[in-house]
């Protein structure tokens, strides 16, 4: 009987010492969590400037993509373009199925995934949504469907990796084609998909995870461009970017300037 209470006793003691410890670590991993988010916050707001930058330097590139000499059929701008339309015709006229959205959708998650050298495990894929789980996660794998078009990039692969048995290069408008259609496929379901509060967009909050899904899918976009243009090159993409920069932090520090003012003549017409 003595030994019995002794045990309960000591049962006791190892509970209440679990139960705290289990309070510090969540008191813990809640401090890391709220001190993560404000980071994330402060850098969302700091990205904003560059994704407009970004926007610019984009604007300028496709432009180029059009100019030049040769016939209008072998420039990549209208092959893009006719592709980015057709698939846009479908989607809004037809209402495809999501299938072929979520397979590509979970293996952009295993892609990314092995990229940071996480274990993958337990890849389902229907109709009606997916799941696949990964031994450590971060930003990049979370978002990564958002900005990554899966199928424009293994379009990409495909067509260079024939290029090294043969020359591909008559079949270049028609690379243009599938991206511009691939393209669209990708952004039509990101933005169908981020209307349904997705748990990936929460997870991260919502302003980072839009300020880095709209800079990262600028990003690519112009990183796609560079691949399949000889019109240009990536030390030209950085040259602009970093013009367009600059473009932006002196419109920024010309309009912080006159807010002072402005905010006088609101008050003198308030009054």
């Amino acid at each position: 009987m003595p030994r019995f209470i002794i045990n309960a006793v000591a049962a006791r003691q190892r509970e209440t010492q679990n139960l705290l410890q289990r309070s510090l670590t969540l008191n813990s991993l809640r401090s890391k969590n709220i001190e993560m988010k404000v980071f994330k916050l402060l850098l969302a707001i700091a990205l904003l400037l560059p994704c407009a930058a970004l926007t610019l330097t984009l604007y300028h590139t496709v432009a180029a993509l059009g100019l030049g000499d040769g016939p209008w059929l072998q420039r990549p701008a209208l092959w893009l373009g006719l592709g980015f339309g057709c698939w846009l015709a479908v989607f809004c006229l037809l209402s495809p199925s999501t299938r072929a959205y979520v397979i590509s959708h979970e293996l952009t998650h295993v892609f990314w995934a092995l990229l940071m050298g996480a274990k993958v495990s337990g890849l389902k894929t229907g109709a009606r949504g997916g799941q696949v789980s990964v031994s450590k996660e971060n930003w990049l794998i979370t978002l990564s469907p958002y900005f990554f078009p899966f199928y424009a990039m293994l379009i990409i692969a495909i067509y260079y990796g024939l290029g090294l048995l043969a020359d591909v290069r008559p079949f270049a408008p028609a690379l243009h084609y599938l991206l511009g259609f691939s393209w669209s496929f990708h952004l039509s379901f990101t933005w169908l998909a981020l209307q349904q509060n997705q748990s990936d967009v929460r997870r991260h909050g919502w302003l980072f995870s839009m300020i880095v899904i709209y800079g990262m899918n600028l990003l690519v976009l112009a990183l796609l461009v560079v691949l399949v243009s000889s019109a240009v090159t990536l030390a030209g993409l950085a040259g602009q970017f970093g013009s367009d920069c600059h473009f932006c932090w002196r419109w920024l520090d010309h309009t912080v300037h006159q807010l002072p003012p402005l905010w006088q003549k609101v008050a003198r017409w308030a009054n």
